[in-house]
């Protein structure tokens, strides 16, 4: 009998690594998709569209909004902080302008289809690679 004795430290260390596996995994889906969400908002930016591709209203004469005039603008990034995600501006004045002209999606709202699809894609690979490394 005492052969069917097991570690019981490396039970209950088995026991916390399997619930830590969410939020490892999801740290590492939103810290793989911080740079192609940033990718992908910066390219509706250059376009002079909002993140779901809409085009910005047009100037007071009617003129195309580009917001591109210092460059200073398009320094904005999505970054993750754990599995959140959350999105650095820039210079302290781009508060103002993503207000009247957004270049990221408004809270509360759907989120853009492209970036849902890239979320997807990262969560796939990242979730089907810490499977793997229990073989």
């Amino acid at each position: 009998m005492s052969g069917l004795r097991g570690d019981i430290g490396k039970i209950r260390a088995l026991e916390r690594s399997i619930r830590e596996l969410p939020r490892v995994v999801g740290a590492r889906v939103a810290t793989a998709s911080a740079e192609v969400i940033t990718g992908l908002a910066r390219g509706t930016f250059a376009k002079g569209a909002n993140a779901y591709g809409d085009p910005w209203e047009p100037g007071k004469d009617g003129e195309r909004v580009t917001l591109r005039k210092s460059g200073r603008l398009s320094q904005f990034a999505y970054v993750s902080t754990g599995t959140l995600l959350r999105t650095r501006l820039g210079p302290s004045y781009a508060k103002y302008q993503v207000g009247k002209r957004p270049i990221l999606p408004r809270n509360g709202a759907r989120m853009p289809s492209a970036y849902a699809a890239a979320i997807h894609k990262n969560a796939a690979a990242i979730i089907a690679s810490e499977l793997g490394k229990g073989r």
